[in-house]
């Protein structure tokens, strides 16, 4: 195996790999090994709000749920009906009153006497606070109106056979993992049910990232199903990207064929050579790094393709993790410190890897001038709504090929550079 400049030999002898393989083996990221499905991720998630679960964090992550709940319910866009069970109850629950009371007593159920037919994906219940959270969770599809009516109908009508749930408040919750903020009269059932996606998860997973350097070793699985289902790293995951990343652009052709090979049934391979294959032992022996580099090759390679595609983006304005790149447009960068007040968001249509989809991101804390809010208005009307939102996600187009996904960047990019020159 050989590279115009670089062979094999020179990338088993690159200290950057030797540091990639030891924090590759630190990681002990499961979510390496297996891929969940969607009953899987309820299950993870209910085991999360658990506060007596072996997770270490007690009630901590039910308590970013329901404040993100609750932030979310308060925006003058949230179209709750004021006299529904949902909306009555975040009256009552302010993000002081949540993160300042105890959820000890609250535990997960998946059925609650009900039919799979007829039962959400996650129930939350506190019988010390009396309520119960009425999850439905969708990781990859979308709520449909006539699934959420069936299913509040169906728990309302099972409550009232149960005399002790009968003073309960009931809290109606459409989680969706690819959910973007729309005007919530778009939303399914947004009189009664309350829509809101996984980005909360940061805060969480922020938590457990501390506990687990604080010497908390039951924190790691919070912290790996944090960091796959957003767009939050861990420090050890943002090194490891950035190494990868590097050997990459140092070892192109002998990475391709290392990972070309590692599709083949490399054990069977091994046993019938005639003569020892290091290539192929190292891949045996490395399973969990040629997975990262075959992750990792397809944001490279995009990026790559766009700095020289589009010769006024700099590298310092891309950032790239394993599935996901943020751009800042030309002449929105600010000191270096500073967090981009504007960026576009790619990230792969689906498990192919061969589509992408792009958004626009808006960052209202890192403005330091709020005018230019106004600017980003004039070039999208939809930046308008959720003005209290930290980050405002609008979503310009999906399910593109890298060369229109380019094409895309740059016809954008000219329409940032010329907002911010009429500033």
């Amino acid at each position: 195996m050989t590279d115009t400049n670089y062979s094999l030999e020179d990338l088993m002898a690159d200290p950057d790999l030797v540091r990639l393989c030891e924090l590759q083996r630190t990681g002990d990221d499961i979510f390496d090994v297996i891929n969940l499905t969607e009953n899987q991720h309820s299950d993870i998630i209910g085991w999360m709000f658990d506060p007596r679960e072996g997770h270490g964090q007690g009630d901590s992550i039910l308590k970013d749920f329901l404040i993100a709940l609750s932030i979310k319910a308060s925006l003058e866009n949230c179209k709750l009906d004021g006299r529904g069970a949902t909306s009555r109850f975040f009256k009552k629950w302010s993000p002081s009153r949540i993160r300042s009371s105890s959820f000890g007593s609250a535990f997960y159920a998946r059925e609650l006497g009900m039919k799979a037919s007829e039962r959400v994906d996650i129930f939350v219940i506190d019988p010390q606070n009396k309520f119960i959270l009425i999850i439905e969770n969708k990781s990859s599809l979308k709520h449909e109106e006539k699934q959420l009516t069936e299913y509040r109908d169906k728990f309302i009508e099972k409550s009232k056979q149960h005399k002790h749930l009968n003073d309960y408040d009931h809290v109606f919750i459409a989680l969706n993992r690819d959910y973007e903020e729309v005007i919530d009269d778009e939303l399914p059932c947004a009189k009664y049910w309350i829509h809101i996606g996984y980005d909360w998860l940061k805060i969480s997973a922020e938590r457990a990232a501390i506990d687990i350097n604080r010497g908390n070793s039951s924190a790691k699985l919070v912290a790996s199903y944090c960091n796959r289902q957003t767009d939050w790293e861990s420090d050890i995951s943002k090194e490891c990207t950035s190494l990868a990343a590097i050997l990459h652009q140092k070892y192109p052709g002998v990475i391709n064929e290392l990972i070309e090979t590692s599709y083949a049934r490399l054990e069977q391979e091994w046993l019938q050579c005639s003569d020892i294959s290091y290539a192929k032992l190292y891949l045996l022996q490395n399973k969990s790094l040629i997975n990262l580099f075959r992750e990792t090759k397809g944001m490279v390679s995009v990026k790559i393709s766009i700095l020289s595609k589009i010769k006024d983006l700099k590298s310092s304005n891309i950032e790239h993790g394993r599935v996901w790149i943020n751009i800042c447009p030309t002449g929105w960068e600010q000191a270096e410190e500073d967090d981009w007040p504007v960026f576009f968001n790619i990230n792969y249509s689906d498990s192919s890897k061969a589509k992408f989809n792009i958004r626009i991101i808006k960052n209202t804390e890192a403005f330091k001038d709020k005018s230019l809010i106004g600017e980003l208005i004039k070039f999208d009307d939809r930046f308008s709504i959720f003005n209290n939102s930290q980050f405002r996600r609008i979503s310009i187009e999906k399910n593109l090929s890298l060369h229109e996904l380019i094409n895309k960047i740059s016809s954008i990019n000219e329409r940032m550079k010329l907002l911010k020159k009429n500033d």
